[in-house]
């Protein structure tokens, strides 16, 4: 019976041990993945319970009483305001995340929102249309309520379908068209966390002035390793320019750094850039 005993005591102070080896470096890096994961969650029942199903009284759940909007107005009415109003004049609206990337103490979220214009909005009048409109959202939390928020969302294809602006005829082939192909070798393991951001990426340069089209290829080998090809056609290589800058101004605002990721999710990446064939006359 003493033998049992020890043995137990034994257990015990091994376990204890184990427990507390645990490193500080460990320890906080596993409190930032639940923190992380809590802001996540945050923003789903943000779309979830707020905003697709008219819930807004509940936004004093999740809105910091710190809030401030981009354009410096705060409290949760200041979040609360702008939507209010588009759900007024769009009573069905609806969002949906396509995807949704976090990290540190900021949310991205890839949405689409439709919609039906009932009401007067923005001094436009009711057209009764409907709209499908991509957008990105970014969030940024603390103690896992949302302090800031700033949405981009496509207006010129917005106001099109509305009727307000004219849609542009099919883009016939220019001979200054520049083409930027970029050639990704993704590991097994990296797949989920490349297409996320590959995702985002698509949505965002697809709001920029000069963009034509992107289309993306991708194959997988015998162990699920994944190779992605993505070509994107702009205008002339001004437009391509001053896209590479908006790309580059855009990263720094969200704090993303490509090299660094790449690295650290042992991505490799080849860049060609094409211009299409003149021919001759």
């Amino acid at each position: 019976m003493q033998s049992k005993f020890k043995l137990i005591l034994i257990l015990v102070l091994l376990t204890n041990q184990l427990t507390f080896s645990q490193s500080p470096d460990q320890s906080f890096k596993n409190s930032q993945k639940m923190n992380i994961l809590k802001n996540k969650e945050t923003i789903q029942f943000l779309y979830d319970t707020i905003f697709n199903t008219k819930r807004f009284e509940k936004l004093q759940n999740i809105i910091s009483a710190d809030y401030i909007n981009p354009v410096g107005a705060k409290g949760v009415d200041a979040f609360k305001k702008s939507i209010v109003e588009l759900v007024a004049a769009f009573p069905d609206a609806q969002w949906k995340i396509e995807d949704i990337i976090a990290e540190d103490n900021k949310v991205v979220v890839i949405q689409k929102f439709t919609g039906t214009h009932q009401q007067e909005f923005q001094d436009i009048k009711p057209t009764n249309k409907t709209v499908s409109v991509s957008g990105i959202a970014t969030y940024t939390l603390k103690n896992n309520k949302i302090i800031f928020s700033e949405i981009q969302t496509d207006r010129f294809s917005f106001l099109q379908q509305l009727g307000i602006l004219p849609i542009q005829p099919t883009k016939s082939n220019n001979s200054n068209d520049i083409y930027l192909i970029d050639k990704f070798f993704v590991p097994k393991s990296s797949v989920k966390e490349f297409k996320e951001r590959m995702a985002y990426n698509r949505t965002f340069i697809q709001t920029l002035s000069g963009f034509v089209s992107d289309k993306a290829f991708e194959s997988y080998d015998d162990n699920q390793n994944l190779t992605i090809i993505t070509i994107a056609e702009w205008e002339n290589q001004n437009k391509l320019n001053e896209a590479k800058t908006a790309v580059q101004s855009e990263y720094k605002r969200i704090g993303f750094n490509p090299k660094e990721f790449y690295e650290k999710l042992n991505i490799t990446m080849e860049r060609e850039q094409y211009q299409s064939i003149q021919e001759h006359k």
